[in-house]
This record gives C-alpha cells, structure tokens and sequence, in this order.
C-alpha cells in the first residue's frame, strides 16, 4: 500500500466517488443515448471537451467559492496552473470564443450538446465530488424565445429518460440580486439562506436591522411570497413596477418566456413553479435561472440558466437515476446476447467456442465466451444474455434461452 493512505483505502474509493457495476453502467449510457438522440431532434450537435483545463479558463467564470472547489495542479514542463473539469459552461464559452466567434457574429444562434465527467470537491461527506451530465447550450439567442425553448427541451429530455411529470422551477436571478444592490451594506449570504427557506419571518427580522425606503422593505418580503404557479406574477404591486422600470422588465421578459410556454405545451405551463426569490446557483447567471425536481431524489435533475452569451442546462444523472430508482423505473434490462460456453479448457475447445461465437457476431448478435463451467453454473454465468451455448463434454451443443431471468428453457441439441 502506498505511504500516505489510510488503512484499507485500497478497499473503499475516494469521498464523493462511486462505482458502476455492469447493469447500472448500461442503464446509465441508455439514458446518455436517449437524452442525446432527444437533443439532436432539436438542432443541438454534439461537442466534446478536454477533461482538464487552464486554471484560468474556470477563474474568468467561478466565484471565490466555487475556485476553491477546483482540483488544480501545477502542469509539467509550463509551469502553467492546471485543473479538471469542474463545469462545462466555461468551456463551451471558452470554445465559442476561439471557434465559433465568426457563426456568432454572423447572427447564427448555436445550438450544442454534450455528455461529459465534471470534478468538484465535495464540501460534505455525502456530496458527490465526481458528477455525470448531459445537456445544451444556446448561444447568440437571447431572446425570451430561447428561454422558452431550454424549458420546453428539459421537460421533453426528462420524459424520454422516464420522468414523466417533473416539477420545472423557473426564475430570473436579476431580480432578486437588484433587490441586493440597492440594499445598505449586509451579510447577503445570510439574507440568501433565509430566502432559499422562505423565512418570511426571518427575512422581516433582516430587513428591520437595515436603513430601508418602504419600497425595498415591501420588496424583500415580497420575495418570500412570489412563489407557486405562473399566475403568480400578476401579484406584483402595480406601484413596485412603476418605481423600478428594471424591475418591470425583467419581469415582463419572464411573463413573455412563460407566455411562449403555455402556448406550445399547456400541460407543462400548468406544472410550472415561478419563484421570484432565487438566488442560487453559479454566479455566472444573469437571468432565467432553471431546475428540475422529481421525487426520489434530493438534488435537482435538471439545472442551467442564462449568462452573458448563452443559455443551457445540464441533466445530472445520478439524480435522474436516484429518482428512477425510487419511482421503480427500468430504462435498460438485460444487456442480451448469446454467451457461447464450454465444460473444456483445453486449446480445442476454446476454437470451438470462439469459431461459434464469431457466428453469432457475424449474424449482428452480441456474443462472449466462458471456459471450464458446467451447465448450472454456465445459466448462473448468463443472466445478462438471452441465449446460451453450451458445450458438453461431448461437445454438442445445447442450445437454452430464457425470457425471464433464471427461467431457462433448452431449446434444441445439435452435434457440434
């Protein structure tokens, strides 16, 4: 054991990490598959980024926090600060910049989408530090259409990977941060945990310890109330509108997104929740801000939003599996295929066992080998696969299959 590991940490991995054993990894790349296959429906074509980046890269996006959440090291030979892929956003701005930078300027809206591993360091002991997303980004398209358009796609992508009625949270983080800058010096991460658990007394409480006008006052409790159905925008005080034209148009650019949505999809209109008090997420949004909750699991399926440039989201997997899991929903079954097994382990029965394998390949079947098992231990061996060969030691072949796991049924006998 190397110097430095805790007793048996060849035996456990790192915190945050997990292993995928062979049924939950092709669950996991079916779902990839179909989320991807649902993107390019919708123009997005596909990119695929380096897994570790300039340091400088993420410090042009990331706020003090999220740097130091960043696995970073010093690259060989260029002395240059170095670090793994902790969020996908800054590198698709990254490439847009040295790559797409004429399309863009040319007015083209740029539709992509990726599968890819993104690193952070877990801040707690059940914080996943490894993270598996699939998502999009729509660059050069800023208009209210676009939002609407990301929305509409995270609610398709859920249904086609088993989330059939996901709650979709929408917001627009300009509007509470506008609240904040025209707020006397305070402790903001503490007025943003209080709105994050709609504390109303709480926040009541943070706003009597500051200098206020009436209106800043009525705003922030206001921000605690202004959650629930999309109707709830109508329940802005006329008279706050007419004071802060700002916010009067973030708000209309919200209503316009939501008008798009209940146009093209009622149903999903009508599931939406609009929360006016989020504050959450990178500090990199500067608008439509997006999540997707579903039960099962703790964490949002879906998140994303709008930056300077674009807008996308990223589906998380292993929250979209947790809730899967919990609503007893299976995406993949067994992998298929024949496995071609045989009682011998001598040099001429592996070739046989090989040459039958290679017939079932050829034929556009999976097929695999297994040498030196017998019968029962060969079905044990074959769970995944919806046929068996099996040579004796007379070296016929029986033929079995079974449609349901363990229910094996011989199928025929043939001489080798």
């Amino acid at each position: 054991m190397s110097a430095g590991l805790p007793e048996g940490a060849l035996a456990v991995l790192p915190r945050g990490a997990r292993d995928l054993l062979p049924g939950a990894a092709r669950r996991r790349r079916a779902l990839t598959e179909a989320l991807l296959a649902g993107f390019d429906r919708w123009g997005y074509d596909p990119v695929v980024t380096p897994a570790i980046e300039y340091f400088a890269v993420f410090g042009r996006w990331l706020a003090e926090r999220e740097r130091q959440r960043c696995v970073r090291f010093i690259e060989a030979g260029s002395g240059e600060l170095v670090t793994l892929r902790s969020d996908i956003t800054p590198q698709i701005a990254r490439l847009a910049e040295q790559q797409l930078r004429e399309r863009l300027a040319a007015g083209e809206a740029v539709r992509l989408c990726y599968a890819a591993d993104v690193v952070r360091l877990s801040e707690g002991t059940r914080e996943q530090a490894e993270r598996h997303q699939v998502g999009v980004e729509l660059l050069g398209d800023d208009a209210p259409e676009a939002d609407a358009e990301l929305i509409l796609l995270a609610d398709e992508a859920l249904r086609a990977a088993g989330v059939t009625a996901a709650t979709i949270e929408v917001a627009d983080v300009g509007i509470a941060r506008g609240v904040f800058e025209r707020l006397p010096s305070c402790d903001v991460e503490a007025l943003h945990g209080l709105l994050a658990r709609k504390d109303a007394g709480g926040v009541a409480r943070f706003a009597a310890g500051l200098a206020l006008g009436e209106a800043p006052r009525r705003w922030l409790g206001l921000l605690c109330e202004l959650f629930g159905a999309p109707g709830i925008l109508g329940h802005v005080p006329a008279d706050i509108r007419a004071r802060w034209p700002w916010l009067a148009e973030r708000l209309a650019r919200l209503e316009a997104t939501l008008a798009v949505v209940e146009a093209r999809a009622p149903e999903l209109h009508a599931r939406l929740v609009v929360d006016l008090g989020e504050v959450r997420g990178f500090d990199y949004y500067t608008g439509l801000r997006l999540r997707a909750w579903a039960p099962g699991s703790a964490r949002p399926l879906v998140v994303g939003g709008r930056y300077a440039g674009g807008a996308g989201f990223a589906v998380e997997l292993d929250a979209l599996e947790a809730s899967l899991d919990a609503d007893a929903v299976t995406t993949a079954t067994r992998a298929g295929g024949v496995m071609i097994a045989i009682q011998s382990r001598e040099p001429r029965a592996r070739a046989l066992a090989a040459g039958r394998a290679g017939v079932e390949r050829a034929a556009g079947r999976r097929a695999w080998v297994q040498v030196g098992l017998s019968l029962e231990t060969a079905q044990a061996a074959a769970a995944e696969a919806d046929a068996l060969v099996y040579f004796g030691a007379d070296e016929r072949a029986e033929i079995w299959s079974q449609r349901q796991p363990g229910a094996w049924r011989r199928a025929e006998e043939s001489g080798a």
